[in-house]
C-alpha cells in the first residue's frame, strides 16, 4: 500500500520506536544521575534536569500524537509498546525534577 515492510510489525505501525527508545534511555540516565550522589555533583544541575525533562515530555507527547495520525492514515493498527513506553517516558519526565529538587531541598535542610 503506502508503506514499506520495515515500518510494520505484525501489521503495527513501527517506524518511530527508535526515537521513543532513545528518549526513555535519556530519561532512565537522568533518573540515575539524580539517584547516584557523587555524579549529581558534578555532570548535573536543576536547570539540566528541568530542560531536558522538559524537552523530553514535549517531543514524546508529539510523536504520539504524530504517530496515531501516522497510523489512522495509512490504515495500520497503533503499537501498543510506543504507547507504554510514552507514559513510562512522561512519569520519568515528571519524577525527575521532583526528585532532584527533592533531594536538594533534603540536603539544605540538613546543612542548617
Amino acid at each position: 500500500m503506502y508503506t514499506y515492510d520495515s515500518f510494520v510489525t505484525d501489521g503495527s505501525f513501527t517506524l518511530l520506536r527508535p526515537i521513543f527508545i532513545t528518549f526513555l534511555m535519556i530519561s532512565i540516565t537522568l533518573f540515575q544521575l539524580i539517584i547516584l550522589p557523587k555524579a549529581k555533583q558534578r555532570l548535573i544541575n536543576g536547570f539540566t534536569i528541568t530542560i531536558l525533562s522538559f524537552i523530553s515530555l514535549i517531543v514524546t507527547v508529539q510523536l504520539t500524537y504524530f504517530d496515531a495520525i501516522i497510523v489512522d492514515e495509512i490504515g495500520l493498527s497503533g503499537d501498543s509498546i510506543n504507547t507504554f513506553m510514552c507514559f513510562t517516558i512522561i512519569v520519568f519526565s515528571l519524577l525527575n525534577p521532583i526528585i532532584y529538587y527533592g533531594k536538594k531541598k533534603l540536603i539544605l535542610k540538613e546543612d542548617i
